[in-house]
């Protein structure tokens, strides 16, 4: 196979129709101050650089006609789904493949139901990379670290909240959910 992608990736590689003449530009700017050589490379530049010069804010502020360009010629500020389109755009300017993926961050563990809590706030965006030479994806994520952390809550009122999460745990498994399956373990 002499090409990097088959078919089915093609719709991965795919740019707006009316793309910013200066995303191009931009992409190849952060490949060569990174002297980037690799696919691989290439993705960690791209990162690294939207990590560094750009920051994390819920506003949307970037708009107009074209909020991707407004994003990262002006206003170079927004939250997660800004980042992550941003690199996907820039990578599929240079051909390779790249995706947005949109899912939650692993939440805050709550020791009292040995269990995880996922709050709409870990709501997240990153992207991920296709390297056909080994047929997998990679994740990225350029989102800036205060994009992806959320503080950790202490005090009296997170600990009683951290058991009554872990009560409504139990009583959605044990009482909401009592279903054969469960009846079955019970009487096991």
């Amino acid at each position: 196979d002499t090409q990097p992608y088959n078919l089915s990736f093609y719709r991965y590689l795919q740019l707006p129709d009316h793309l910013d003449p200066r995303i191009g530009p931009l992409a190849t700017a952060m490949i060569l101050q990174a002297n980037a050589r690799t696919r691989y490379d290439m993705a960690k530049a791209m990162e690294a650089h939207l990590q560094r010069n750009y920051g994390y804010s819920l506003e949307m502020k970037a708009s107009g006609p074209d909020p991707l360009a407004d994003f990262l010629f002006n206003v170079k500020s927004g939250h997660c789904e800004y980042f992550s389109t941003a690199m996907a755009v820039l990578l599929r300017t240079h051909g390779i493949a790249a995706r947005v993926v949109n899912g939650f961050l692993p939440g805050e563990y709550n020791e009292a139901s040995g269990a995880y809590t996922v709050r709409q706030s870990d709501a997240h965006s990153w992207v991920e990379v296709y390297f056909p030479e080994t047929r997998s994806w990679v994740t990225f994520d350029p989102t800036p670290s205060a994009g992806r952390v959320e503080p950790v809550r202490t005090g009296i009122t997170a600990q009683l909240q951290k058991y009554a999460e872990a009560f409504e745990l139990l009583w959605f498994q044990y009482v909401v959910g009592y279903d054969k399956q469960e009846q079955r373990s019970l009487a096991t």
